[in-house]
C-alpha cells in the first residue's frame, strides 16, 4: 500500500519550532517521494478533526509533532482504525516517546518516522470511553496538578511540581485506597496510586519501571507508601543510585490485565495524562494495542538514527 502521511504540528509548542518543523518535515518527506499534507495549527478542535477524518480522506498515517497531550488526543481519534502514527517530540515532558526511544531531535525523530519498519502495538488506559496514554493517578501527583497554574510552571518547569508535592507530603497524612484489580478486592494506605502503561524512562523514576513495556497487554498499578523517613530514604537511595533495593519499603507493584475499580477515603482528585478526569473514584479498564505507532527498533539506538540523517549509507553498515 502506497503510503500518505498527514503531519500534524501543535504551534502551541511555539511558533518558531513550528516553522522550523513544517519547512524541515516537508523537506525530508519531499525527499523520500512521500505523498504528505502538513498541518500547523493552535486549534485543538482542528486537531482532532484532522485525526478523526484522516482515514477516510485517504491517510495511511499520521506524524504528531506535539506533546503527550496532542498525542493522546489524536490517539483517541484513531483508535481501532487502520492507520499508523509517528512521533516527533515538540512538548515538554515528551515521555511516550522517551518510553519508545524516539529520539528528541527533530530530524533523527522525522527519520524514524520515515524509515523505521517496527512497529508496537500500544496498549492504553480506557475510562469512560476515552483513553489515556500514559498514567492515571490519585495522591500527591493529582493534588500537585490541582495545585499548579500556567504561570508557576511557565516560571518553574517541571520543578514546580516538585515543590507542591512536598508541600504535600508535609501536610497531609496517607489515604486510604480501595482497589477491585482484576476482580480481586485489597485494601492499601498510601500517599498515592498511580496507573501506567509507559514507564518513566529517561527521568529520575526509570529505575521504577524498569520492567514496563508498552504493548504487553498489561497496566502497572503502584501504591506509593512513603510512611515514615524508611520509605522516603529508600525511595531516594533508589532514584538517586538508579536501581530498586529498597522498593519494598515505599512501593507495592499490581499488574493489570483486565480492569480495575478505585477509590480514595478521603476524596482525591483524579489526573489522567495531566488533565483532572473527577475526584474520589475511577473506573478503568486495560485497552490492549489501542492504537500502532512506530518507533526505533529495539537494537538500534538514537545515535544511529541521528547517522542515519547526516549518512544513510553509514548507518545502514551499522
Amino acid at each position: 500500500m502506497d503510503r500518505r502521511i498527514l503531519v500534524i504540528i501543535n504551534r502551541l509548542g511555539g511558533r518558531g519550532f513550528a516553522r522550523r518543523a513544517r519547512r524541515v518535515a516537508a523537506e525530508m518527506l519531499n525527499r523520500a517521494g512521500l505523498e504528505h499534507e502538513i498541518l500547523a495549527t493552535r486549534s485543538m478542535r482542528e486537531i482532532r478533526s484532522a485525526a478523526a477524518t484522516a482515514a477516510e480522506r485517504g491517510f495511511t498515517e499520521i506524524t504528531c509533532i506535539g506533546g503527550d497531550g496532542t498525542i493522546g488526543m489524536i490517539t483517541n481519534q484513531i483508535a481501532g482504525k487502520d492507520i499508523l502514527l509517528s512521533l516527533v517530540p515538540g512538548g515538554t515532558g515528551n515521555i511516550l516517546a522517551k518510553h519508545l526511544n524516539v529520539p528528541v531531535r527533530l530530524r533523527a525523530a522525522l527519520r524514524v518516522a520515515i524509515s523505521s519498519e517496527y512497529v508496537v502495538d500500544l496498549d492504553c488506559i480506557e475510562r469512560d470511553g476515552r483513553l489515556h496514554v500514559l498514567n492515571l493517578s490519585m495522591g500527591l501527583s493529582s493534588l500537585a496538578m490541582t495545585d499548579v497554574d500556567g504561570r508557576m510552571k511557565r516560571l518553574l518547569g517541571t520543578a514546580a511540581y516538585f515543590f507542591v508535592v512536598l508541600g504535600h507530603l508535609a501536610r497531609r497524612g496517607p489515604a486510604r485506597f480501595r482497589v477491585i484489580a482484576d476482580g480481586r478486592i485489597r485494601r492499601v494506605r498510601g500517599r498515592e496510586l498511580l496507573l501506567t502503561n509507559a514507564g518513566f524512562s529517561k527521568t529520575a523514576l526509570a529505575p521504577l519501571f524498569s520492567d514496563s513495556r508498552p504493548d504487553d497487554g498489561r497496566l502497572e498499578l503502584s501504591i506509593f507508601h512513603l510512611s515514615g523517613g524508611r520509605g522516603l530514604l529508600g525511595m531516594l537511595y533508589d532514584v538517586v543510585f538508579h536501581g530498586n533495593r529498597y522498593r519494598d519499603r515505599y512501593l507495592q507493584r499490581l499488574y493489570l490485565t483486565d480492569s480495575a475499580e478505585i477509590s480514595s477515603d478521603p476524596e482525591l482528585p483524579v489526573q489522567a495524562d495531566g488533565d483532572g478526569v473527577g475526584a474520589g473514584s475511577v473506573t478503568v479498564r486495560v485497552r490492549r494495542a489501542a492504537v500502532r505507532v512506530r518507533a526505533p527498533a529495539p537494537d538500534l539506538t538514537i545515535i544511529d538514527w541521528a547517522i542515519a540523517e547526516i549518512s544513510p549509507v553509514r548507518a545502514a553498515q551499522r
